[in-house]
C-alpha cells in the first residue's frame, strides 16, 4: 500500500521530467549564425528571449539544506519564448519553446547559506550554460512562520559565435515545510546583458521581474521538485529529480 502511494505521488513529477529531457534532446538546434540580419530592436527581444530562458532557477525552496546537507539532481527546464521568429532569422531553432537539461547541485554551509551550481546545454540556440547560487536564510522555517531566504544567482552562455550572454538575479523565497513536502514562492529581478559580436548592433541590458512557485517532496532518499516561473513574458516550466539530505 505504502509502495503504491510513493509511486503515486511521484508519478508526476517523473512523467514531467521525463517529457522535458526528451524534448531537450530532439528540439531543433541552432547556431546564432545570422545575428547581423536583424535590426537593433529584433536584437533586443532576442536577448531578452534567451536571456529569460539562460536565467537561474533554484527549482527548491528556500530553506537552508545545513552544514552536512546537500542537493544534487538531474533537471530540465522548458521555456516558451515570445519571439519565435526572430530567433529562426537569426540562425537558432524554429520552435517557440527552448528546452534546457541540467545536472543541479546545491550544498549547505554554516549560518543558514546555501551554494548551488548547475551545468546546461541550450536547444535552439546549441549554447553552453553554467549558472551559480549564493543564498541565506534569514527566518528559519517555524511551527507557525515560513522560511524566508534571498538568493543571488548568475549564468553565463557560451559557444555562440557572435553573441555573448549573461545574466544576473535577485530573489526573495518563502518556503514552508509540511512533513515530507515543502511548497515555495518566490519574486525577483533578473538583469540580462547581450553583446554581439558581429555586425553594427549594440550591446543590449534588460532588467525584468519575476514571479515563481514550486514544490519540493521528498521521499526517503529519493527527491522530487517542479517549479513554474514567469519572467518578463517567458514562461518556463522545471521539474527535477535527484537526492537531498
Amino acid at each position: 500500500m505504502l509502495q503504491n502511494q510513493f509511486h503515486a505521488k511521484r508519478a508526476p513529477t517523473l512523467a514531467i521530467f521525463c517529457a522535458l529531457l526528451a524534448f531537450s534532446c530532439t528540439a531543433n538546434a541552432g547556431g546564432l549564425d545570422s545575428l547581423q540580419t536583424l535590426s537593433q530592436d529584433q536584437f533586443k527581444k532576442l536577448t531578452k528571449d534567451i536571456g529569460a530562458a539562460a536565467a537561474y532557477r533554484g527549482v527548491a525552496p528556500g530553506n537552508s539544506l545545513g552544514i552536512i546537507g546537500f542537493d544534487v539532481g538531474l533537471e530540465a527546464t522548458q521555456s516558451k519564448i515570445e519571439n519565435s521568429g526572430i530567433l529562426k532569422q537569426a540562425g537558432g531553432g524554429d520552435s517557440s519553446n527552448l528546452f534546457a537539461p541540467k545536472l543541479h547541485v546545491h550544498k549547505g554551509l554554516p549560518g543558514g547559506f546555501d551554494i548551488g551550481a548547475f551545468v546546461s546545454r541550450v536547444s535552439g540556440v546549441d549554447a553552453s550554460l553554467i549558472g551559480a547560487e549564493v543564498r541565506y536564510q534569514v527566518i528559519e522555517d517555524g511551527l507557525a512562520t515560513p522560511s524566508f531566504a534571498l538568493r543571488l544567482s548568475g549564468t553565463k552562455a557560451t559557444g555562440v559565435s557572435q553573441l555573448n550572454l549573461s545574466t544576473v538575479a535577485v530573489d526573495a523565497i518563502v518556503s514552508k515545510k509540511l512533513t515530507f513536502i515543502t511548497p515555495y514562492a518566490g519574486i525577483g529581478s533578473v538583469r540580462i546583458s547581450g553583446a554581439p559580436k558581429v555586425g553594427v548592433l549594440s550591446d543590449v541590458t534588460a532588467t525584468d521581474s519575476r514571479v515563481f512557485v514550486g514544490v519540493n517532496a521528498n521521499f526517503l532518499v529519493t527527491n522530487f521538485a517542479i517549479e513554474a516561473e514567469k519572467l518578463g513574458g517567458v514562461s518556463s516550466v522545471s521539474a527535477k529529480v535527484g537526492f537531498r539530505f
